[in-house]
């Protein structure tokens, strides 16, 4: 008989003793039950834990909340994924909640409180021994190990988060829109006080103006930093920053100039072309519909309508060849857009629109060159005409 033969049976059994004979986890012996809940009280929403527990009341516990994600890993399966509420002393609260379980074992926690409701997605609360927080009379009872107990809980349905989800970047829409035009303001003050500058005349603007900036910020602070609510991650960071922009560096480089006499007309150039950038990279990361900078974005469709109407006109009423007309329009018309695209290289979705007037226009002109019935030419160019409304409509162009 093969030695393998007779191992197989030993080893069989000898695995679910050993298996039952493995020693429990250090930390077995501490439980803690609790529940989290949701409550709103005073003006704010409260992140509260309630739960009893054997651990020791002279242990300091630390309670912290996670937005809970659930993944498919095609390698692993499902796997759950929690991501910190609060980060290091974010928005105006410690990361954690510091607490001991005096009352008889019981404990009543209010973990967070946030002036934003909470998004209606999977919570996860955890009460945490860290043994870097202990005594070491502690340690020598509770161990050098750091545990955690858990205890989830689903705020609200899918059909709220999707209605906060709408309602949140409605509001991040005009935030945007502000902002955008709060920039409007600097370009057109900045070169005014660039020729004469006058102290009283500086502050009376720009006070008022720094005010209505520092309002989105106070708003904008109340958002959710979290990965789990993407959009309202990218809308935080991304709102900040133009906040930053405008209200520190844009203006900071401005004053260099106006009271120190910093030579900082380059650098302030630089800075405004860089607002524009990141305002139109954020309306497309974040997937909001906001018009487009009407100081750039009008005079560009006014050349190409200038281009077009000689050829509209024509197209209406066909007198003579016509081949002046079709030459010059296709010049200036291609130029036109040429001009046009380079505004929209952040703004993705104003690409298609874009690529759909060209689309037209060379379709139109390929009409010319065949020499069709008027009919046909007219249909051509009202295709191209709706294209253009639509870009115009994206566009925020009456």
């Amino acid at each position: 008989m093969k030695a393998s033969a007779v191992l197989l049976p030993f080893l069989l059994a000898w695995a679910p003793q050993d298996a039952a004979k493995a020693p429990p986890a250090p930390d077995a012996k501490w439980k803690a039950s609790f529940a989290l809940s949701i409550v709103e009280k005073d003006g704010k929403w409260v992140f509260h834990i309630d739960g009893v527990t054997n651990i020791p009341p002279e242990v300091k516990l630390r309670a912290r909340i996670y937005a809970l994600e659930t993944f498919t890993d095609f390698k692993d399966g499902e796997r759950e994924d929690d991501e910190p509420l609060v980060w290091e002393d974010d928005s105006g609260q410690p990361s954690f909640h510091a607490f001991t379980a005096e009352g008889g074992g019981q404990f009543h926690e209010d973990v967070y409180k946030f002036v934003r409701r909470p998004y209606s997605i999977r919570y996860r609360a955890k009460v945490h021994y860290n043994p870097r927080d202990q005594t070491d009379a502690v340690t020598l009872k509770m161990g050098d190990e750091e545990f955690f107990r858990k205890a989830d809980m689903r705020f609200g349905t899918d059909a709220d988060y999707a209605l906060e989800l709408q309602e949140r970047v409605k509001e991040v829409s005009g935030d945007l829109v502000s902002l955008e035009k709060l920039y409007g303001e600097f370009c057109e003050a900045y070169p005014k006080f660039l020729k004469k500058f006058d102290s009283g005349a500086w502050s009376t603007w720009k006070d008022p103006w720094l005010e209505r900036i520092e309002a989105i910020e106070k708003r904008n602070d109340t958002r959710y930093s979290l990965w789990a609510v993407w959009m309202e991650r990218q809308a935080k960071m991304r709102v900040g920053g133009m906040c930053e922009l405008l209200a520190r560096r844009m203006v900071g480089a401005a004053e260099g100039h106006f009271l120190q006499g910093v030579k900082t007309e380059e650098r302030v150039q630089e800075l405004i072309k860089g607002f524009h950038d990141y305002f139109e990279e954020a309306i497309e990361v974040i997937g909001v519909n906001a018009p487009l900078d009407p100081r750039t974005v009008v005079p560009l469709v006014a050349a190409y309508d200038r281009a077009m109407a000689p050829l509209r006109a024509w197209v209406a009423d066909p007198k003579g060849d016509g081949a002046d007309v079709v030459r010059k329009a296709r010049r200036e018309g291609i130029g036109a857009l040429l001009e046009l695209a380079p505004l929209l290289q952040n703004r993705k979705r104003g690409y298609l629109y874009v690529n759909s007037i060209s689309v037209r226009f060379s379709q139109l002109l390929e009409l010319l060159d065949a020499k069709p019935a008027p009919e046909a030419l007219k249909k051509g160019m009202a295709e191209h005409d709706e294209a253009l409304a639509e870009f115009k409509k994206f566009a925020g162009i009456p």
